[in-house]
């Protein structure tokens, strides 16, 4: 915390039990929003652009350039999908 521009500390003794019901909370919580967001996403066959690059772990340039190199891209009035087959594909290609 920082008062009138200066840290200021507060001494806090936390018990190995309760540091221990933390650390399990928060990895509860870490994995019911990964299983939630791996469910939601494995349900989809078409994806958006940012969904595509968080399915392959890229950024949205990093998924840019792929696009440029040949990973097909479904456009239908100006919205652009991404077949979550397509990418898997294109990666496939990729191995070397």
């Amino acid at each position: 915390m920082i008062i009138n521009g200066k840290e200021l500390y507060i001494p806090l003794k936390i018990d190995d039990q309760s540091i221990k019901a933390f650390e399990e909370m928060f990895l509860n919580i870490a994995k019911n929003s990964l299983n939630e967001f791996q469910s939601n996403v494995s349900q989809t066959i078409y994806l958006n652009k940012k969904e595509a690059a968080e399915y392959i772990g890229v950024s949205f340039n990093t998924l840019k350039k792929f696009i440029d190199e040949g990973l097909p891209i479904i456009d239908v009035s100006g919205i652009q999908m991404i077949r979550r087959q397509d990418i898997d594909v294109f990666l496939e290609s990729k191995i070397k």
